[in-house]
């Protein structure tokens, strides 16, 4: 049986846990620009692009994460919410049109490059809705009335 972790010793498997992943992340991003390099169908190129545009966005997140566990605590107050959820809840509102409209299109394209990178669009704004959940989320956590 494995002896459980105290704050700071889980503190620090998590930050070094998430400094290996963040060298996966860039043997990633450098495997994606090599493969880029390789090729002149544009195709591959879109999807090595997509690939490689998360792996660098995934090392920021990552990178946040352990700034979060080791220097700069997260902090997020009622009035840092209040001052951006209007222009947040009609950006929600545009995404989830987006998602409606990628979802149209899917089902009538006959094509299947098409309808694949359709999917990859539909699959990212639903993750977009998903994000903005989350600080409906936060938002419920602050206010616990409403």
């Amino acid at each position: 049986m494995t002896k459980k972790m105290k704050g700071p010793e889980r503190i620090a498997k998590t930050v070094e846990t998430l400094r290996h992943w963040q060298h996966l992340e860039r043997q990633a991003i450098e495997n994606m620009s090599d493969l880029m390099e390789k090729t002149d169908n544009l195709l591959i190129r879109q999807f090595l692009e997509i690939i490689r545009g998360d792996s660098t966005q995934h090392h920021r997140v990552q990178q946040f994460i352990i700034d979060s566990l080791t220097t700069t605590p997260v902090s997020l107050t009622p009035e840092d919410l209040a001052e951006v959820w209007d222009a947040i809840e009609a950006h929600d509102e545009v995404e989830r049109e987006t998602i409606e409209i990628a979802k149209e299109l899917k089902e009538e394209c006959p094509f299947f490059v098409q309808k694949a990178l359709l999917e990859y669009l539909i699959i990212d704004e639903e993750k977009h809705d998903h994000i903005l959940g989350l600080l409906g989320q936060f938002k419920k956590n602050l206010y616990p009335y409403g």
